[in-house]
């Protein structure tokens, strides 16, 4: 290969041109590029008003769910500022771990919690609301929500009614009587969890 090298220094010159790192203008062209368009500033805005729609969703309501998922929208508001003054300090190596804990330790809670806090956040960016009670799922049962016939049965009934029209009541029986045994699933829903 040194031979080669010597002789015909300009056939060896081609081999090495790809493997040479990029200089200048390309280093910066290709950092921008690869860089996220999301800022942290823009995701922070963003969990601030999945987190503000998901309070007027839960005022609503007033059942232990209701207040137990107020704690944790409230945690997580907390934790998003949080994590951003630490992160602007520079004062931890770990400033999304440190946050929790601190909103856990304020909250009376333990390290359990601030895990589930880190997780909330994510579930919220990417679904938009909490993830449902594990009540809701126990012994590995899922919720009629998650069958996706279910759920465009329960859209084109709720399409052709007129607007306003369907209450709590009428919607428990259209689904107690039409949709369910249709699908063949023998089971029924209340009027509370219709509305």
């Amino acid at each position: 290969m040194e031979e080669a090298e010597i002789r015909e220094p300009d056939a060896t010159k081609d081999l090495e041109q790809p493997s040479l790192p990029l200089q200048g203008e390309a280093i910066k062209s290709a950092c921008e590029l690869f860089t996220p368009e999301e800022s942290e500033d823009n995701k922070a805005n963003d969990i601030i008003k999945i987190i503000g729609s998901c309070l007027k969703d839960a005022k609503k309501y007033n059942t232990k769910h209701t207040i137990k998922s107020l704690s944790h929208l409230v945690a997580v508001s907390e934790y998003v500022q949080l994590r951003a003054q630490y992160r602007k300090m520079k004062a931890t190596k770990w400033p999304c771990l440190s946050a929790s804990m601190a909103i856990a330790c304020h909250m009376g809670k333990g390290p359990y919690f601030a895990c589930q806090i880190r997780y909330n956040k994510l579930h919220l960016l990417q679904h938009g609301k909490l993830p449902p009670p594990k009540s809701f799922s126990r012994h590995g049962h899922h919720t009629l929500l998650d069958n996706e016939t279910f759920l465009h049965n329960v859209h084109t009934y709720l399409a052709s009614q007129v607007l306003g029209s369907v209450t709590p009541w009428t919607f428990s029986q259209q689904v107690n009587s039409v949709i369910l045994p249709a699908l063949g699933i023998d089971a029924t829903i209340t009027e509370l969890t219709a509305q």
